[in-house]
């Protein structure tokens, strides 16, 4: 055989066998669940904000859409099922209905799903329920309803429709405007004034 025809396909083998073995790598990375995810499997937990699901899928988004109709309310017990790296599934402790809750894709990418996960269940409810008897009438009107008030103070607003999108929000102690997704369309902001209330919402239904 020609010396130049044997060296092309030797060349050829392992550039395919180097390409078979990045593309097996880069698929594991791909299937790998966080550290640390797996655990909360099995696990009980008390909800810290207010959830609007999808109620015809039964579905939540890590980019926490507004949707209106659904409503699950902060402090409901809720019992992991099972985690992978794109969902987790859970069940209402009351209702029994199963919930998954999907990784959006930008929320991966701008914080870790374990963090972003233990901002929403917690093992008690008492701190937040400590938290709400010292916020304003209008705070709490907001909170029982699940929907954002004129006037509300960042920790009622917080408690009420949950928190925005990690990845859309920075210094939300400070930011003067925080940027929701009603849906995977339409977009709604609230706006705070120099009181640190609920100054404006627009796009809000």
């Amino acid at each position: 055989m020609n010396i130049k025809v044997v060296f092309v396909l030797t060349l050829v083998l392992a550039l395919g066998l180097s390409f078979s073995n990045a593309d097996a790598g880069a698929g594991a990375r791909r299937g790998a669940v966080e550290p640390g995810l797996s655990k909360l499997q099995g696990q009980t937990f008390y909800l810290a904000y207010n959830l609007h699901p999808d109620t015809t899928f039964n579905k939540i988004s890590s980019v926490n859409y507004q949707i209106q109709g659904g409503l699950i309310p902060w402090g409901t017990e809720v019992k992991v099922l099972r985690v992978s790296r794109k969902r987790l599934v859970f069940e209402d402790m009351n209702t029994q209905h199963k919930y998954n809750y999907e990784f959006h894709w930008k929320t991966r990418r701008a914080v870790s799903i374990v963090d972003h996960l233990g901002r929403l269940f917690v093992k008690d409810a008492k701190a937040i329920k400590a938290k709400i008897d010292q916020l304003s009438e209008i705070d709490k009107d907001g909170i029982y309803d699940g929907r954002v008030r004129i006037g509300m103070s960042r920790a009622g607003v917080k408690i009420a429709i949950g928190p925005p999108p990690e990845f859309a929000n920075k210094q939300l102690q400070t930011a003067r405007l925080w940027r929701y997704w009603r849906n995977r369309w339409g977009k709604m902001t609230v706006n705070f004034g120099r009181q640190g209330t609920v100054s404006e919402i627009v796009g809000y239904k």
